[in-house]
């Protein structure tokens, strides 16, 4: 994970690793730049695509006790056991309630940390295993995870600093592409013909140095580029 190249290869060698061992799932919530203050942006692997739309559109992660409470643990833990973990607002308990009728399974939460503060919270979906991971696999999870976070963060730091050249249009254009958009619907969309949008496609591929679509996503998340509610749903 240390020596990927780019944020696209970082997350294939991701799912990679984490497949074998028994994790379906993945969710990464990360900062949308190096301030302290912003946002964070959801990225997902293995989830229902209605779940993960219906989360952003609904802005459930301001409700979402499991990311709540890894900001306050040193430890991961598992998603069932938050209720026993901490007190919840009426509305966590029903954003619990949301999850178990997706029927998600159970998953390790856990927060990762990087320079500047611009920590994350990293969810590995379990689905619908019954033995949760014991301790040593459980540090071989955070320990896989942290490392990972601190090579996305080392490749995206130095373009955060600079300032991208993109047109209206072309930011447009890639946060369809952070929602799993195809170039002919997204010239449905935007209302523009599927070369002009191939035009725009194959201009951000060179603006952010990606070779893919999953790199433009994920490049374009690094460096504040892409809107919160259109985060990238990689699988």
């Amino acid at each position: 994970m240390a020596s990927a190249g780019s944020t696209g290869e970082l997350w294939h060698i991701c799912i990679d690793f984490l497949k074998p061992r028994g994790i379906c799932q993945l969710s990464y919530h990360v900062k949308t730049n190096a301030q302290l203050d912003s946002e964070s942006a959801v990225l997902t692997y293995g989830f229902p695509k209605d779940w993960v739309e219906h989360y952003l559109s609904n802005h459930l992660m301001d409700i979402d006790p499991i990311t709540a409470l890894s900001v306050r643990r040193t430890q991961p833990f598992l998603w069932r056991e938050v209720p026993f973990l901490t007190e919840l607002t009426a509305s966590e308990r029903s954003f619990l309630r949301e999850l178990e009728t997706a029927n998600l399974g159970n998953g390790l939460a856990m927060q990762v940390y990087g320079p500047n503060m611009r920590n994350a919270y990293v969810g590995m979906g379990l689905g619908n295993r019954a033995d949760p991971p014991n301790s040593a696999e459980i540090f071989e999870l955070k320990a896989a995870a942290q490392i990972a976070h601190l090579r996305y963060c080392e490749l995206t730091e130095e373009r955060m600093a600079l300032e991208r050249d993109l047109s209206p249009r072309e930011r447009e254009v890639l946060n369809w592409i952070a929602r799993g958009k195809s170039n002919g619907v997204i010239a449905e969309i935007v209302g523009v013909s599927r070369h002009t949008v191939d035009t725009l496609v194959r201009r951000l591929f060179e603006k952010l140095d990606a070779a893919d679509r999953t790199t433009a996503a994920l490049n374009g998340l690094g460096y504040g580029l892409i809107r919160t509610d259109r985060a990238p749903n990689l699988g």
